[in-house]
């Protein structure tokens, strides 16, 4: 993500349950997801600050997720925003990959395992959008997206790419990754769990997967 988002003034990549079940009560919108925002047993009606109850099944615990109402019909739980270079991306260790950073209204990463809990029931899509220095935008699209647990270093799934006339960026097609990043373990600087040999390819290319 660091090699595109060197190319670009904004960028901002969501999440979106496909296949599941959103509950909710009265109170905040449970299951972990932003969708419902044109229904009326939700309260998500505009691109905002929300509040996801019984975050990942823990009764009573509550978490902040920013939901994008407008992008590619709606629904989207944004799980990293950049935009004006405010927060630094690249230089982190570990437990602030884990955690997360930034500000939900700004920049900010959401943490791997908030992304963990999210994507561990149903089938998610995952959808970047980006505005190139010159002002034109697009997207990236993706049919599936996980994060794993802690135990399996947040392995990403990652298929499904279907933006036409674009090329995937998790896989190359000319030959300079050697495989795709599909199935990857998540590298920082501090831990070193990638699949190249001879090196950390965080500290080459600036971390993640």
């Amino acid at each position: 993500m660091a090699n595109l988002k060197s190319l670009v003034v904004l960028v901002s990549l969501g999440i979106v349950l496909v296949d599941g079940e959103c509950q909710t009560n009265s109170g905040p919108i449970d299951n972990c997801c932003c969708l419902g925002y044109n229904n009326n047993n939700y309260n998500v009606k505009s691109s905002g600050v929300y509040t996801i109850g019984n975050f990942c099944g823990v009764k009573c615990s509550n978490a902040r997720v920013y939901c994008d109402t407008t992008s590619g019909g709606g629904g989207w739980t944004v799980i990293q925003r950049g935009q004006d270079g405010s927060v630094e991306f690249q230089e982190r260790v570990w437990v602030e990959y884990e955690d997360g950073f930034g500000g939900l209204t700004g920049e900010f990463w959401l943490g791997l395992r908030s992304m963990n809990c999210l994507t561990s029931h149903g089938n998610w899509e995952y959808r970047i959008d980006y505005q190139l220095p010159n002002g034109t935008k697009s997207y990236l699209h993706y049919k599936q997206f996980a994060v794993g647990p802690t135990e399996d270093q947040y392995q990403l799934t990652i298929s499904g790419f279907d933006s036409v006339g674009l090329t995937d960026p998790f896989i190359s097609d000319d030959g300079s990754l050697p495989y795709s990043l599909n199935g990857s373990r998540f590298t920082s600087r501090d831990r070193d769990y990638d699949n190249a040999p001879g090196g950390n390819c965080a500290n080459e290319n600036d971390g993640g997967w």
